[in-house]
């Protein structure tokens, strides 16, 4: 044996344990990497939730739309003011009310008494 046919023979070698080690290292490093199936499901899945999120915001958006917008809100605090002013004024005509039948009460009482103390 020549020179030439060792020094083939020991990088053959060599060069066939590298090879090993790499496909041994790759094979290794399929669990690390995303398999096709499970991305596709993953970003089926968010795709899902993105839509669901579409339309709650939509719903959301349109719910407000549907609100009052300032000055319908301050329109409904000045008249709920008025019929507050409303309501007041009708308490203190009953209040005056109450006391005008106490007066008118007071002498029916006396004559109710004295009819029903006074032989016929």
């Amino acid at each position: 044996m020549d020179w030439l046919s060792i020094v083939f023979n020991a990088v053959s070698l060599v060069l066939l344990i590298f090879q090993g080690v790499l496909a041994w290292g790759l094979w290794s490093l399929r669990k690390q990497f995303v398999s096709r199936d499970h991305c596709d499901g993953q970003c089926k899945a968010m795709d899902d939730k993105q839509a669901q999120l579409a339309q709650a915001q939509a719903a959301l958006e349109q719910a407000q739309q549907a609100l009052p917008d300032a000055a319908t809100v301050q329109s409904l605090q000045v008249q709920l003011a008025k019929i507050e002013g409303s309501v007041e004024t009708l308490a203190a005509t009953v209040q005056g009310q109450t006391e005008v039948m106490a007066r008118i009460e007071r002498p029916l009482n006396l004559l109710l008494e004295h009819h029903l103390r006074t032989d016929k």
